[in-house]
């Protein structure tokens, strides 16, 4: 085998590798921000599972603005000063909740008695593997239950 045989093979090989890494190479940095993107949901659906454990009466803040104590037991007075539930770090990302409202629907049946249904909405930011800054914009109501 001669030498100009071998850097044809070589060049050759190279063609063929170069191209397929590059593919595999870009599928990966694809798979780890839905990776990202899966965790962020993560983070928003153990908040959702969090405000689903309260009392219904201490979903919202602003119903005990006038007692600052009650006020601080609150779900939405959580999602927005609390460390614990505002920030999350999984694989070296940190996820932070922003925009928070908790959202009192006035009942229209029935106007004199307390609402029945609560609006909670936040979002999830998160600065990806990719370096790009990401947001999961997050909505949903919760019942009172009988």
């Amino acid at each position: 085998m001669s030498l100009v045989e071998i850097l044809i093979g070589v060049v050759i090989l190279a063609l063929v590798l170069i191209p397929s890494l590059s593919v595999i190479l870009s599928e990966t940095k694809a798979v780890t921000g839905t990776r990202d993107h899966t965790q962020a949901a993560f983070v928003a659906q153990s908040i959702l599972e969090t405000a689903r454990n309260y009392k219904f009466a201490y979903l919202e803040a602003d119903r005990y603005a006038a007692k600052p104590d009650v006020q601080k037991t609150t779900f939405e007075w959580a999602l927005k000063n609390d460390p614990a539930m505002k920030e999350r770090l999984i694989n070296n990302i940190k996820y932070e909740v922003k925009d928070a409202q908790v959202e009192p629907v006035k009942n229209t049946l029935a106007p004199g008695e307390p609402p029945i249904l609560v609006l909670v909405k936040f979002a999830v930011e998160y600065s990806g593997s990719d370096r790009r800054n990401h947001r999961l914009d997050i909505s949903t109501a919760l019942a009172q239950e009988e």
